[in-house]
């Protein structure tokens, strides 16, 4: 009788992920000029940032921390239940699906430029969150414990960075383009 070996759980993250893309990218390629109709507002949310005051600048970074402490709180407790493994691998589809679909609209919008405009738009605090889901995802995949204070304090203070960058200095790359 052949042994059966186990798939690591990283490989299928990975899996998960490169899937949402591929479906992402496909959905948004068929729907095309459908979709640029139902999301065309995207444009105007990013050029409405440059001429944001002070306090509306503020205003909309409290509601982003707000926002992404919250996203980040729920995949924590998420990550406390026994369905974490395929919670989280769900969660890395969907991960996948959004990424591919933003920058083909982008791209569908902008051309080429859009890559560069997706990059401007989502890497400065893309790069904190995508850093507090690396670490929440390897305490799951590393099935450590998640009621240690180090986790979330590490979680909440690159939330705070990305929801600073987002709302502060995400408005200023985009005025170069």
């Amino acid at each position: 009788m052949k042994k059966i070996r186990r798939i690591p759980l990283g490989n299928i993250w990975i899996l998960c992920v490169m899937s949402g893309v591929l479906m992402g990218t496909l959905w948004a390629n068929l729907l095309g000029g459908k979709l640029m109709e139902q999301v065309g507002y995207f444009d105007g949310v990013y050029g409405a940032g440059k001429a944001l005051s002070e306090e509306e600048r503020w205003q909309l970074w409290r509601y982003v921390i707000r926002q992404r402490l919250w996203e980040a709180g729920l995949g924590g407790l998420i990550a406390m239940t026994p369905l974490a493994v395929p919670g989280y691998l769900a969660g890395a589809f969907g991960a996948g699906f959004i990424l591919a679909v933003i920058i083909a609209m982008f791209t569908l919008e902008k051309g080429w430029l859009g890559i560069a405009y997706w990059l401007l738009s989502a890497m400065p605090h893309g790069l904190c969150y995508l850093a507090v889901w690396m670490t929440l995802t390897a305490a799951v995949l590393g099935r450590r414990d998640m009621k240690k204070i180090r986790v979330w304090l590490l979680a909440g203070i690159l939330v705070a960075a990305g929801s600073f960058l987002e709302a502060w200095v995400n408005p200023m790359l985009l005025e170069w383009l």
